[in-house]
């Protein structure tokens, strides 16, 4: 009989329409290899009705309701800091079950949990980094006074939360004082899916941008490319075109924006993008800030497509800018010249074979399970 493990998320893996949905449902299926997984959903009577509605009978979910901080705890943003309530019925409910490993998804997951000697918490990324990264990109001093403040008034909270793990796992390689596993972001629901990867030569000038628009880091990338770099693009070459698909519409300010420019095409919960890759000649990530790695960076590769970034939107996936298949642009400037010169050059099937070796799921679950039985 399988050992148990109980996963921890404030969000279900079902339907897997983002990046944090994709890798819960990597991480439980690649866990099943070794355990048998119940998956415990904090918060969000939502998730775990969604989660009932997609799931698989070898898979069982639990809700927990969870209360979050008010007054002045809210004020000063301390997202880490327990809650007592949310303690007490994690303790009940743990109290009469064995579970040879706990698998947090985030450490915010993991905050309110009793003291335990078997707990991983699959980190993401270290929130001092990710909380500096928004210092440097936020262009308004009082936004980033407050970044600031936030950021220091948490630390010692998410500190302990690490303190009380036996093993983090990281998408990337960083700086860390504790110990840690890389586990990398894959193009999880393309590879999931098994669908076939087709090569294809795209036919016209296309751009296209994937990210969900309510997700800051996303909304606020593709709102400094409209502005600042799109324009430009037109200005040299009219017939280009820019797709963007979220899995939501975005607001009402950035809709506008979108709209406002020509030869701009928004879509909306798209159900088979492998096409759109197919039909698009060119991926771009304008991402400034953030937590994790780029998913949807890993995705384009995969569908053969190359892809401009920001230094900040290739972390994780550096080894493919060695190669070739990302560019990294800074300045508007080369911004403009990095996407015009990539729509000039051929498509290579070839040029993609490397990526297969490290877009192995196998692979990546024996990773995963290595992880676990040796924390």
């Amino acid at each position: 009989m399988k050992p148990k493990l109980l996963f921890v998320s404030n969000s279900g893996p079902f339907p897997p329409r983002d990046g944090k949905r994709q890798r819960n449902l990597a991480l439980v299926t690649a866990a099943q290899e070794s355990y048998q997984v119940d998956y415990l959903i904090l918060g969000s009577r939502n998730e775990y009705e969604e989660a009932l509605a997609f799931g698989t009978s070898d898979l069982i979910f639990f809700f927990l309701q969870n209360n979050f901080n008010r007054g002045i705890l809210k004020k000063l943003g301390l997202s880490f800091y327990p809650n007592a309530a949310n303690q007490q019925r994690l303790y009940e409910f743990l109290s009469d079950k064995k579970y040879a490993k706990i698998l947090c998804r985030y450490a915010s997951s993991a905050k309110d949990l009793p003291r335990l000697d078997n707990l991983i918490i699959d980190l993401d990324d270290d929130y001092v980094e990710l909380t500096a990264s928004k210092i440097q990109s936020e262009n308004q001093w009082h936004r980033k006074a407050r970044f600031w403040q936030i950021g220091k008034l948490n630390e010692i909270f998410y500190q302990r939360i690490l303190r009380s793990s036996k093993r983090i796992i990281l998408v990337k390689p960083q700086k860390f004082l504790f110990p840690t596993s890389i586990l990398p972001n894959l193009p999880f629901q393309s590879i999931l899916n098994s669908k076939e990867r087709i090569f294809s030569r795209p036919s016209t000038n296309s751009i296209l941008f994937v990210g969900k628009l309510s997700y800051a880091p996303n909304k606020e990338g593709i709102s400094w490319f409209l502005k600042e770099v799109w324009p430009q693009i037109r200005s040299n070459n009219s017939e280009i075109s820019l797709t963007i698909i979220s899995v939501i519409e975005p607001e009402r300010k950035l809709l506008e924006l979108i709209q406002s420019n020509r030869e701009v095409i928004l879509k909306i919960n798209v159900s088979d993008l492998e096409s759109e890759y197919r039909s698009h000649a060119l991926c771009i990530v304008p991402v400034f800030f953030g937590g994790g790695s780029n998913v949807k960076l890993s995705e384009a590769l995969y569908h053969y497509r190359r892809v401009i970034s920001t230094p900040f939107g290739i972390r994780g996936f550096e080894k493919w800018e060695n190669c070739g298949l990302v560019t990294t642009a800074i300045s508007i400037s080369e911004w403009v010249n990095a996407i015009l010169n990539g729509l000039n050059m051929e498509n290579v099937e070839s040029d993609f074979d490397g990526l297969m070796k490290d877009y192995s799921f196998e692979k990546w679950t024996k990773t995963l399970i290595s992880i676990l039985d040796e924390s």
